[in-house]
């Protein structure tokens, strides 16, 4: 084999988990992002301004797609994206039914969790326990 070969098999070799990590990361971060459609009437609060949770998902997902590059696991998505303002530094909450505002980093923090331990159900309010 020539040299070329060797460093061909090398770098598919190791370049391969880091791409099937990459697909993982990102589809875990489209689940996360999906998963606010389980948060029935809340609302999504960002500098100070309400919007739907269609909004929010949406926004989301553009700072994600500008920044993409630079994400590579599910919580820095939620440490530089679904957490706070890139532009004022204000964290984003999520207002619930009953009216009690989560900071939307523990909000998404916990549904993370509960997308990689299987425990999220489709349809459940699923909601932190904590406040801001």
């Amino acid at each position: 084999m020539d040299r070329f070969n060797i460093i061909l098999i090398l770098l598919i070799f190791f370049l391969a988990p880091i791409s099937a990590q990459s697909n993982n990361s990102e589809s875990e971060i489209n689940s996360l992002v999906s998963s606010l459609d389980l948060c029935k009437n809340c609302i999504f609060i960002r500098n100070g301004s309400e919007h739907s949770l269609e909004e929010a998902k949406a926004h989301m997902l553009r700072k994600y797609e500008a920044t993409k590059n630079r994400i590579n696991t599910a919580e820095e998505f939620i440490q530089h994206i679904g957490s706070k303002s890139s532009i004022s530094g204000k964290p984003y909450l999520i207002r619930t039914a009953k009216g009690e505002e989560i900071k939307s980093e523990v909000w998404l923090t916990t549904q993370l969790q509960k997308l990689r331990t299987g425990s999220q159900k489709p349809g459940s309010n699923s909601k932190p326990t904590g406040k801001n």
